[in-house]
């Protein structure tokens, strides 16, 4: 074996493991079935905030505050306010102990690229176990954000 047929067998691989990121990365910003905004009238009467985590960055730009609170029924919700995130493809809303997304409790699609939103928790969430708010990308298994609440 030559020294042209091993380099070009590793250019080969090089291109082709180049091309496989950008299919992940750049495929989860083209299409989306997530809207642009999304603004539910959250609620405000005389609630608890039980805990709160900013969101931070991690394979696209995720900025805002998340926030479980308890109002006067003793309802729980997941509260996003001021939230911004890349649009792409099958995003969805997951609660996590931790940021690889295993095990996760998934509370739906995301509801808005950016705006304030909320989401109905179930009464006996923990939220101090399931204490990360991922933002997921379901087809291509990439995390856009994630949020701790503490």
């Amino acid at each position: 074996m030559s020294y042209y047929t091993i380099k070009s067998k590793n250019m080969k691989k090089a291109i082709g493991l180049i091309l496989l990121l950008n299919l992940v990365f750049i495929s989860c910003k083209k299409e989306s079935n997530t809207p642009v905004t999304k603004n539910d009238t959250i609620p405000t009467d005389t609630v608890i905030i039980l805990a709160s985590g900013s969101f931070v960055s991690s394979a696209h730009t995720t900025t805002g505050i998340v926030k479980v609170i308890k109002d006067t029924t003793n309802k729980l919700y997941l509260v996003f306010e001021n939230f911004k995130t890349d649009n792409g493809p099958d995003l969805r809303t997951w609660v996590s102990p931790n940021n690889t997304g295993n095990p996760y409790i998934e509370l739906g699609l995301l509801k808005a690229a950016n705006g304030n939103f909320f989401y109905e928790l179930d009464p006996t969430f923990n939220y101090k176990t399931n204490n990360r708010v991922l933002i997921w990308c379901k087809s291509f298994s990439v995390l856009f954000g994630y949020a701790i609440l503490q």
